[in-house]
């Protein structure tokens, strides 16, 4: 490990020096800035950080061995252009870009790697660490004795955002001139924006960093209330929600709807039946011996009100479905969870195919998952569709989990061990259609190809039958999907590229889960060139779930309208600040006339 960190540092150029290990952080007051010994950067603050892994392995990093990005739990990775293109991570994390040794963005997970610096990347202890220490501009210093990286915020670290924000807005204006008063409240933002970053740099030259600080960061928040003016609204653009629903009456619902609507959004993906279970009542779920409703929803049918007063405020209500994701309570403790009471229907993984008992997906939440190949499996979501598309005057179903676990990239040791599918039902079948147990079949053989199609078709075959779910209603259908299919229809075994060319559905809602514009255009660019026209791309954007900023969302809507989307989709509600709101209503979002 330390001589693949002192080769990374070689490549990058940086001028390290050893420094002290220290067991925790020890920041320095900013009234007491100094210059460190020996050193020639002057500080405010440093805070240190052990490193997990380099460019991990399964091999080299066995903790995350069965992760996305090969990040395990309270991990943080340095991710080098050695590793690959992205970092592959979920968002569960968050990611910082360093170039030339220093921090120049915050970004969410699966990250492009910078083919002149690296990503440092961090899921749960690490990411509190690079949130609170890790700025943009900070300086960043490896220890190739102890496995130790550094983050020391200088005077000049605390300037660097608003210089990058303003410099940017900047740019925009220029590239979206528009003769409008919104054009002028841009300008004038601006100018005060930079106006203050005069000030915090005055302040810088007299070593007063308290005020140094306050300024910049005045200066920053002027740009980003710039940037709300110069994105222009777009007549018939599709504005949507993800909503996880917590509210318990009717008041609370018109409260939260008011405020969607506030912020130029008019769908609303209320999640219905997640983790295995209904927020309304449901005969179907009661008929399969499984508990009929969630608890916290007992006694009325919220599901019922928000279509209703939805449809009181010319708002629509789509409804959003984990299909084969079952949760991950332990449900050894519930005989009336789904897999409790069919133990028959869970996915299996291979490196646990026999096993007595269903197991979960490390890599997913520790969730369980239903088994696609199983026909009793379809006939029970089938049915709970057609109850929901009877029974309530929804607008939409929003599929999502309809794919396997996913799996480690296949170019990875122990890619066909953390594979899915092995379940008693779906190696009987393929069985006696190919001759062989897939328990058997290696990457090397030619039928393991064959194994791929069939758990593909599994999940195609479902979605070709949603259309007639819908009964004849005017429902929108739409499928939640990773982008690069490449990986996907692998690691995930959704092959979307046929949904779309054979129109099964009406649109698909991508999840795009790092911050950088450029993925935005990327993943919406390569949907559309798979399936043209035949599908609508309602882009599912993650900066609010991710804590990112409100001005990297709307210069991801810019990116994904420029890239050929129909729409926008936010993740989610629940991390739904009133700055996104702000952002979102000043411009971007006011048009009257969306979908």
């Amino acid at each position: 490990m330390k001589r693949v960190i002192f080769l990374l540092i070689l490549i990058l150029g940086f001028n390290i020096k050893v420094m002290e290990a220290q067991n925790v952080s020890q920041p320095i007051n900013s009234s007491q800035a100094a210059t460190e010994e020996n050193q020639t950067v002057k500080y405010i603050s440093k805070s240190q950080f052990e490193i997990s892994a380099v460019d991990p392995t399964p091999k080299t990093n066995p903790v995350g061995a069965f992760y996305p990005g090969l990040r395990g739990g309270n991990q943080l990775i340095i991710y080098t252009p050695a590793f690959g293109e992205r970092t592959g991570t979920n968002e569960f994390g968050t990611e910082a870009v360093v170039i030339n040794g220093v921090i120049t963005q915050l970004t969410g997970s699966d990250s492009f790697i910078p083919k002149n610096g690296f990503i440092i990347s961090g899921h749960g202890k690490a990411k509190k660490w690079i949130t609170q220490a890790a700025t943009e501009g900070a300086v960043i210093k490896i220890n190739p004795e102890t496995n130790i990286i550094e983050s020391i915020i200088t005077p000049e670290s605390l300037t660097f955002k608003a210089k990058q924000k303003i410099d940017n807005v900047s740019k925009s204006i220029n590239e979206l001139k528009h003769d409008s008063k919104d054009y002028q409240n841009a300008n004038d933002y601006l100018c005060r924006a930079m106006r203050k970053l005069n000030e915090a740099l005055g302040y810088l030259s007299d070593k007063q960093y308290d005020k140094a600080k306050e300024k910049a960061e005045v200066a920053s928040q002027l740009a980003d209330n710039a940037l709300y003016y110069i994105i222009p609204s777009k007549a018939g653009e599709f504005h949507g929600i993800w909503l996880r629903p917590v509210e318990k009456n009717k008041e609370e619902i018109v409260k939260t709807l008011e405020r969607i609507k506030c912020a130029g959004i008019n769908n609303v993906f209320i999640e219905t039946y997640y983790h295995g279970y209904t927020i309304f009542p449901s005969k179907t779920l009661e008929s399969y011996g499984v508990i009929s409703q969630r608890k916290e929803f007992k006694g009325w049918d919220p599901l019922k009100v928000w279509t209703e007063e939805a449809h009181k405020r010319g708002m629509k209500i789509h409804i959003w479905f984990q299909t084969f994701y079952a949760g991950n309570e332990d449900i050894s403790k519930n005989p009336k969870h789904v897999i409790s009471a069919h133990p028959d229907w869970a996915n299996m993984q291979k490196r646990y195919y026999s096993a007595e008992k269903p197991m979960p997906s490390a890599s997913e939440h520790g969730g369980y998952f239903l088994d696609p190949a199983n026909p009793d499996v379809q006939k029970y979501l089938s049915e709970l569709i057609s109850e929901i598309v009877n029974n309530y005057n929804i607008d939409g179903l929003n599929i999502d989990y309809i794919r396997y676990p996913a799996s480690l990239p296949i170019n990875f040791p122990l890619y066909t061990e953390s594979s899915w599918g092995y379940s008693a039902y779906a190696r009987n079948e393929f069985c006696k259609i190919y001759g062989i147990d897939p328990v058997n079949l290696t990457l090397d053989n030619p039928m393991w190809q064959n194994w791929v199609y069939y758990r593909q078709n599994k999940i195609t075959s479902f979605v070709s039958k949603l259309k007639s779910l819908t009964n004849g209603k005017n429902i929108l259908i739409s499928t939640v999907i990773f982008p690069k299919l490449e990986d996907t229809s692998i690691m995930k075994l959704q092959d979307w590229g046929i949904w779309g060319c054979n129109k099964y559905v009406d649109a698909f809602t991508p999840l795009i889960m790092g911050t950088d514009k450029l993925l935005v255009q990327n993943h919406v660019c390569e949907i559309r060139n798979t399936v043209n026209d035949n599908v609508l791309i309602y882009t599912g954007l993650f900066e609010p779930f991710t804590a990112g900023s409100p001005a990297d969302l709307l210069n991801q809507i810019q990116s994904a309208r420029e890239s050929g989307a129909s729409g926008i989709v936010i993740f989610d509600y629940a991390h739904l600040n009133n700055d996104f709101i702000t952002a979102l209503k000043s411009r971007v979002f006011k048009s009257t006339t969306s979908q």
